[in-house]
């Protein structure tokens, strides 16, 4: 048993909440990006004073590690850091294409059962501007089948894998490439995800102690951040 405190702010929608083990007891969201480092504090004291607790309860915080936005990422571990080291809790750090696969795996739930032609597959997709994405391939039992990547989407992307699979598309990132993609085994769905899907993956690392040391992690970055007014003079 559990109670666990999960931040997400990798991504344009932050959440906080609060789960018993994989039950989400209270959530707060925030669709302003560039304001998720206001909004995180404030959210776990509306979340602690709704449920009449204390963070001195909880048994660890998990974070979403990336990848994602490069100040969200920041934001979010350096307040999870803090929690874990002021309260002396465990540090708990998913993937964020992870914990986005989780959501596409309970909102379609049926993948893993269907029998199609091909398998299908999961590939969440975090836009990484002009005709890059963040993106992984999971199976629906969220096997990795492509490994984390920073993506330059062309015609030619996924074809070794569409061509024996069907694939589920989706995240900000997915809208451009829903645009170029010509193959019939690419599928494109709207799939919500929050906190609680990351409350899922951390409740389970949480029972196998996998957790993280808090003076040495570090934001999944993916790639190297850009700054195009470093070279003017």
């Amino acid at each position: 048993m559990a109670l666990i405190l999960n931040i997400d702010t990798a991504t344009e929608l932050a959440s906080v909440c609060l789960c018993y083990n994989t039950e989400i007891l209270s959530i707060r969201f925030s669709s302003e990006q560039k304001n998720h480092a206001a909004f995180i504090q404030p959210a776990i004291q509306q979340i602690m004073q709704e449920l009449n607790q204390s963070l001195e309860n909880i048994d660890a915080i998990a974070v979403t590690g990336g990848p994602g936005s490069y100040t969200g990422l920041r934001v979010g571990l350096a307040t999870a850091k803090g929690i874990a080291y002021a309260l002396n809790k465990p540090l708990i750090i998913e993937n964020t294409l992870k914990a986005m696969a989780q959501a596409a795996v309970e909102a379609c739930a049926a993948l893993a059962q269907l029998h199609t032609v091909k398998p299908w597959l999961i590939a969440p997709m975090i836009d990484a501007r002009r005709m890059e994405v963040f993106t992984a391939v999971f199976t629906p039992v969220l096997q990795t089948i492509m490994e984390p990547t920073a993506e330059v989407l062309s015609e030619n992307s996924f074809n070794n894998l569409l061509k024996d699979n069907y694939i589920l598309f989706f995240g900000s990132g997915s809208l451009k490439w829903k645009e170029m993609v010509q193959n019939s085994s690419a599928f494109f769905s709207a799939i919500n995800y929050n906190a609680g899907h990351l409350g899922i993956l951390a409740y389970e690392s949480f029972q196998n102690n996998r957790f993280e040391n808090i003076a040495y992690s570090t934001p999944f970055y993916l790639k190297e951040f850009y700054n195009p007014k470093k070279n003017v003079k």
